[in-house]
C-alpha cells in the first residue's frame, strides 16, 4: 500500500499546481496559436463529424481521436478538449516516476519522485499541458511504449508505438529507435554466447567483431531470426509507414510546402544547449568530469569545434516561419542574437563542443546500443526540420533526462533545477497572461508562448 502513496501525492501535487494556471490560461484566451486547427478539428471530432478535415493540420488524427472520450461526459467544448492536455500531463508526471525509479533503483523512489516532477516543469513542455496540442499525449504514449519496451513486452509496447504514431509521424523514429537497440542487444548476446565471453565484453563497432559475424553464416542467421521474431511487432509499424511516406512524397499530412525536409545539422546544436540549460542538474553535477574529459582531449575538441564552424558556415537555415512569428520566444533570441551579429552564431560553436560534452557525460554510464541509437534517432528527428521549434526537443529532452546518473549524495542539483523550472514557469505564465500581440488578421490579441 505504501509504494501507491508516493505516486498519489505525486499527482495531487501536480494538479494542485496546475490547476489555477489552467483555469487562469483558458480565461485569458480560448484559441493560442495552432488551436485554431487543432481545437476546430478536435470538436469535428468529439461530434462524429469524421469526413471534415482541415488541409493545414500536418499530424495524424490521434489527437482529434483522444477528443472522443468527451461525448460521454457531454463536454465537446474547449474547456474539455484542453483538459485531455492536462489530465495527460498528470498521467506524464506517474510514468517519468516508473521509469526514474526503474532507473535509479527502486530504494530511490524520492529521488525519482523529484526527478518526475522537475522533468514534468520543463518550460515548454510543462505550458502546451494547458493548451490542446498534440506534444502533452505524444509524450504520454511514447512513455507508455518506452516502459513496455524496457521491461521486453514487446507486444503491448507496439500497441502504445503505434499510439504514438498516430500523435506524431516523427514518433516512428523512436519505435526504431527502441527496435534498433533491441537488434543491437540481441546480435551482442549471440556473439557473446558464440565466443563463450560476457556480453560486456562484445564491442559491436569494431570492425573484425562485424566481419566476424557475417562470415559465420549460421550465428548470422541465427541473429536475424531472433530480431525478426521479437521485433516483428515494431516492423509492422515502420514498414507501412515507410510506404506511406513514399506514397506521400513526405512525412506530413498537409501544409507541405512549409514543411519540407531539409539537411539541418545545426539542429543538433540548439539541442545541446537545450540540455545544458534546462537538465541542469546534469549540468551541476557533471562539471568535473566534462572538464576534465575537455583537458584530456584537447586537440580532438578542437577539430570538432572545426567541424561544427563549419557546419554553421554552411547549413544554418533559417525557416520563414522563424522570422515572421513574433509570438514565440525563440523569434526574439534569433532576431536578437543571431540575426542581428554575424558574428554570434560562430561563437557560439564552442559553446556545442561543451554542450555535447555534457550531454555525453550525462549518458556515459548507459550500454553503447542505446547510446548509439538515441544519438541516431535524436539526429533523424530533429535534422531533417528546417524549422527552429523548441517543441521538437521535448522528446528527445526527456529520454535523456529519465536515463541521467544523478548525484545519490546530495540532491541539491535536482532541487535547482526544479525551482529553475517553477521560476521560468512564473515568468512564462506572467508574460502570457500580460503581455498582448496584435495580429492584423486576427480580431483576438495573440499571446507569446514557448
Amino acid at each position: 500500500m505504501q509504494s501507491y502513496v508516493a505516486p498519489l501525492l505525486l499527482v495531487l501535487l501536480f494538479a494542485a499546481y496546475s490547476l489555477p494556471l489552467f483555469l487562469r490560461v483558458f480565461s485569458t484566451t480560448q484559441m493560442v496559436i495552432d488551436e485554431e486547427f487543432h481545437i476546430r478539428q478536435g470538436l469535428h471530432y468529439c461530434r462524429k463529424n469524421f469526413k471534415q478535415w482541415d488541409p493545414k493540420i500536418t499530424t495524424f488524427p490521434g489527437l482529434y481521436l483522444a477528443a472522443l472520450v468527451l461525448i460521454p461526459f457531454e463536454f465537446c467544448e474547449v474547456l474539455g478538449l484542453r483538459l485531455i492536455s492536462l489530465i495527460a500531463a498528470g498521467v506524464n508526471v506517474l510514468l517519468m516516476y516508473y521509469i526514474r525509479r526503474r532507473n535509479l533503483g527502486n530504494v530511490q523512489s524520492s529521488l525519482a519522485a523529484l526527478d518526475a516532477f522537475t522533468i514534468a516543469s520543463l518550460p515548454p513542455l510543462y505550458f502546451f499541458s494547458h493548451v490542446y496540442y498534440s506534444d502533452t499525449l505524444s509524450l504520454t504514449t511514447i512513455l507508455l511504449f518506452y516502459i513496455f519496451w524496457q521491461k521486453g513486452s514487446h507486444l503491448h509496447a507496439s500497441v502504445y508505438a503505434a499510439a504514438s504514431v498516430l500523435m506524431r509521424q516523427t514518433n516512428v523514429v523512436w519505435v526504431g529507435m527502441a527496435f534498433g537497440t533491441m537488434a543491437l542487444d540481441l546480435v551482442t548476446v549471440k556473439y557473446a554466447e558464440c565466443k563463450q565471453i560476457s556480453p560486456k565484453d562484445v564491442k559491436l563497432y569494431k570492425p573484425h567483431v562485424i566481419l566476424n559475424i557475417l562470415k559465420r553464416f549460421e550465428l548470422l542467421c541465427k541473429c536475424l531470426w531472433y530480431i525478426f521474431t521479437q521485433g516483428c511487432f515494431y516492423l509492422i509499424i515502420i514498414l507501412p509507414f515507410m510506404g506511406f511516406v513514399y506514397l506521400n512524397g513526405s512525412i506530413v499530412l498537409g501544409d507541405k510546402r512549409a514543411h519540407e525536409a531539409s539537411i539541418h545539422v545545426p539542429q543538433l546544436f540548439y539541442f545541446s544547449i537545450f540540455c545544458l540549460i534546462f537538465a541542469s542538474s546534469n549540468t551541476i553535477t557533471k562539471v568535473k568530469a566534462t572538464f576534465q574529459a575537455l583537458t584530456n582531449n584537447t586537440s580532438e575538441m578542437i577539430m570538432v569545434t572545426i567541424v561544427f564552424l563549419l557546419i554553421v558556415r554552411f547549413n544554418t537555415l533559417v525557416h520563414p516561419y522563424l522570422l515572421a512569428d513574433n509570438r514565440h520566444y525563440i523569434f526574439y533570441v534569433w532576431q536578437r542574437l543571431y540575426g542581428r551579429y554575424w558574428w554570434f552564431k560562430y561563437c557560439m560553436c564552442p559553446v556545442y563542443t561543451i554542450a555535447f560534452m555534457f550531454v555525453h557525460q550525462g549518458i556515459k554510464h548507459l550500454r553503447f546500443n542505446f547510446k548509439l541509437m538515441f544519438w541516431l534517432a535524436t539526429a533523424i528527428v530533429l535534422c531533417f526540420q528546417r524549422l527552429l521549434e523548441l517543441r521538437y526537443f521535448i522528446i528527445p529532452f526527456v529520454i535523456f533526462r529519465l536515463n541521467t546518473r544523478p548525484n545519490l549524495k546530495s540532491r541539491m542539483a535536482q532541487w535547482v533545477e526544479l525551482s529553475f523550472n517553477i521560476l521560468l514557469n512564473a515568468v512564462t505564465f506572467y508574460v502570457f497572461f500580460t503581455k498582448e500581440i496584435k495580429w492584423n488578421n486576427y480580431k483576438d490579441p495573440q499571446r507569446l508562448i514557448w
